[in-house]
């Protein structure tokens, strides 16, 4: 899932945490995670994500601290969405491992950065040293993420690994038809809402 994706699941599991009063068991149970001090700048639950991020506790391929937090408080709902959250990240990081290991193998990393050279910041540009580093480069520039695969689809019909591209596509098939279909379940589950909402009124 994107960077967007990400941050909004933190913020809605945040504004459900912080419904629960939850602030001071949270700080608790994350003794050991935050920089000394830095309690004392916690005002709420999102705060305190922003502060295990800078730890380096908590991100996108880092999620097993807040699945122990919602474990704990029995918010399954949202620990279902976890772990939905994390299946898609490892489906997009397991592609772009497989990618990056062939294009490693053409040894022509000049020829990348070349296509590459308007995504990348220039001052960065000299510190890459491999394809990895290439990608990490294109991510940080916001060029490169589950959602934004553009480049990778130039550089694999570029290098003409089309074996690559047509699973670079089908990922994107398989992804447009998860979207559709939560999206379905969710305007079901809003249907079923405003329904409820009706009856009661009614009675």
């Amino acid at each position: 899932m994107s960077a967007i994706e990400y941050n909004n699941l933190l913020f809605e599991i945040s504004q459900r945490l912080d419904e629960l009063n939850a602030l001071d068991r949270l700080l608790f149970m994350c003794r050991g995670k935050l920089a000394s001090g830095s309690e004392d700048n916690i005002q709420d639950v999102l705060s305190l994500f922003k502060e295990l991020e800078e730890e380096n506790n908590l991100g996108a391929d880092r999620m097993e601290v807040i699945k122990g937090l919602l474990k704990s408080f029995k918010e399954w709902s949202f620990f279902g969405k976890v772990e939905k959250f994390e299946r898609k990240r490892k489906n997009y990081n397991g592609l772009l491992e497989q990618i990056i290991r062939s294009l490693e193998e053409l040894n022509d990393l000049e020829r990348l950065i070349a296509k590459c050279r308007e995504k990348i910041s220039e001052e960065n540009e000299g510190q890459i040293h491999d394809v990895r580093s290439l990608f990490k480069e294109l991510g940080n520039q916001n060029n490169l993420d589950y959602d934004r695969l553009d480049v990778l689809k130039v550089i694999l019909t570029e290098t003409e690994r089309n074996d690559l591209l047509k699973e670079l596509q089908d990922f994107e098939e398989r992804r447009k038809q998860e979207d559709d279909f939560e999206k379905k379940e969710d305007d079901f589950e809003r249907k079923k809402g405003i329904c409820f909402s009706a009856l009661a009124i009614e009675s």
